[in-house]
């Protein structure tokens, strides 16, 4: 099943992939995984102020209760935010 992960951040707001979610397992692998995207972005692109900002990443998804609900939603984006206090 084919989804968007999109950052929801101050500086990274808007980054996104399209990702096959029966490919992992946990919102902790999404996170990683978009979290590793970026930084390969940022770091091919000479972006290392950037980069050591996106280091500092702690993503988090808190719009659904678990992973298997993501196979019954609708929605085409799961946003993963890193700027409340839910970490």
């Amino acid at each position: 099943m084919m989804k968007i992960l999109q950052i929801s951040d101050k500086l990274f707001w808007g980054f996104n992939m399209i990702v096959d979610i029966s490919n992992y397992s946990s919102f902790d692998e999404l996170s990683e995984l978009i979290k590793k995207d970026l930084l390969l972005f940022l770091n091919r692109n000479n972006l290392l102020n950037l980069a050591l900002e996106a280091e500092k990443l702690r993503l988090h998804n808190h719009n659904y209760n678990n992973y298997n609900d993501l196979y019954k939603s609708n929605d085409d984006v799961i946003y993963f935010c890193s700027h409340c206090c839910c970490t």
